[in-house]
């Protein structure tokens, strides 16, 4: 994918659609001059315009203010699943912390729903689905029940599960609910052509996790229980019959900065974790230690052999091993700094991984370079400014992990 997005700091090599991203809103009028007597509405009156908008839900606090949200509230069934959407492939536990300051711990589910063989997911997933125009720029809705479009769809469900609750309160009669906390639309479709084998491309298109559960680690959750569903595909998943076919690949439309920094991260802790691993026979990384860090040898491109065989095994692009290869290299280059005197000796390892980092932004940026009207001493800026972001974005991954 080429982009010119000014908030598309990392190249990515996957085709556009919608964005990923939070945005911020406010409730008015189609008027304008409406909007001051909008924004001074009563709770209620916000909570019944965007009634059109968003699945029902058991109550609203704005403000300090908590408000019924239906006059069915009270009808606790109706405001909560009795039991998840779809097949129960996860369950963890996560602390909730609410606007003033509370923390409770919460019970979770994720969850695997066939769209394209049960019509129950796709009725659930059309009244839900419209949340999606709130937080993510850009969104559309689709027809997960769509089987005409060249592929298929399933939806990964997250539901925080409510204990012993019965018109917002507990009881001693053992019974649970489920409710909405997120969900990621996936998209399935043949690659017959796939190097190094054919198979199926499983795209994410939308992910949205609902504000109370962000920055909670669910998306992380959500994106390795994608990738787990893509090892466990053909043994366990019928989605639907295609052959005995093995997903082969997953990968993401058009992702904003911040779904970039959760896929990388994700993808190198399943990298490290796999050449960490004690005999792995399923994957030689020799290739990795051949060259001393200080050699200019160290910071040439992998081989190709080696690029596809990490991209088989971790299911991802071509393009996102060799962003995994650029981080670990990062990481060891700031390891062996830790060791050296030598300032010079620095300088010049600094300036070997700057020189490989440009050169794979420039093969994957040409169009963004080549309208650049300067000539080469824009595109010399440009690729330095985007060496910077790459940098930056790299280093704050490795001081997460």
């Amino acid at each position: 994918m080429h982009t010119t997005s000014s908030q598309q700091q990392i190249a990515t090599d996957e085709p556009p659609t919608k964005k990923i991203k939070k945005v911020t809103f406010e409730i008015a009028d189609d008027n304008d001059d409406d909007q001051d007597v909008v924004q001074n509405q009563s709770v209620d009156e916000v909570i019944k315009r965007m009634q059109s908008s968003i699945p029902p839900i058991v109550s609203v606090t704005v403000d300090g203010i908590s408000t019924s949200s239906t006059e069915g509230d009270n009808d606790i069934q109706f405001n909560y699943l009795s039991q998840p959407i779809g097949n129960v492939l996860k369950s963890y536990s996560r602390k909730i912390k609410y606007n003033d300051g509370t923390i409770e711990e919460g019970n979770f589910v994720i969850t695997l729903a066939n769209a394209a063989a049960d019509p129950s997911v796709a009725s659930y997933h059309n009244a839900v689905q419209p949340l999606a125009r709130w937080f993510i720029e850009t969104a559309d809705d689709v027809n997960v029940a769509d089987k005409d479009g060249g592929g298929f769809w399933s939806v990964l469900y997250l539901f925080r599960k409510h204990d012993n609750l019965v018109d917002g309160t507990t009881t001693t009669t053992p019974t649970c609910f489920f409710s909405l906390a997120g969900y990621v639309t996936l998209f399935h479709f043949n690659a017959p052509f796939k190097k190094p084998e054919p198979g199926i491309i499983v795209r994410i298109c939308q992910a949205l996790i609902l504000p109370l559960y962000q920055r909670s680690g669910h998306g992380s959750e959500l994106l390795l229980s994608v990738h787990d569903y893509a090892e466990r595909y053909t043994k366990e998943f019928a989605i639907p019959p295609t052959g005995g076919m093995d997903i082969v690949e997953v990968n993401v439309e058009d992702p904003a900065p911040g779904f970039i920094a959760l896929r990388d991260y994700i993808d190198y802790q399943r990298f490290i974790s796999l050449i960490s691993t004690e005999n792995n026979s399923k994957f030689d990384n020799k290739y990795l230690e051949m060259n001393q860090v200080n050699s200019r040898e160290y910071f040439q491109q992998a081989p190709n052999e080696s690029t596809l065989a990490l991209s088989s095994l971790l299911k991802i692009t071509k393009r996102q091993i060799e962003t995994i290869h650029e981080i670990y290299k990062l990481a060891a280059v700031e390891k062996w700094k830790q060791d050296s005197k030598d300032t010079q000796q620095i300088n010049q390892v600094e300036t070997y991984y700057r020189l490989m980092i440009k050169k794979s932004l420039k093969s994957y940026r040409t169009e963004e370079l080549g309208a650049c009207e300067g000539g080469k001493e824009e595109q010399k800026a440009l690729l330095a400014k985007w060496f910077e972001e790459t940098y930056s974005h790299y280093r704050k991954l490795l001081i997460r992990n």
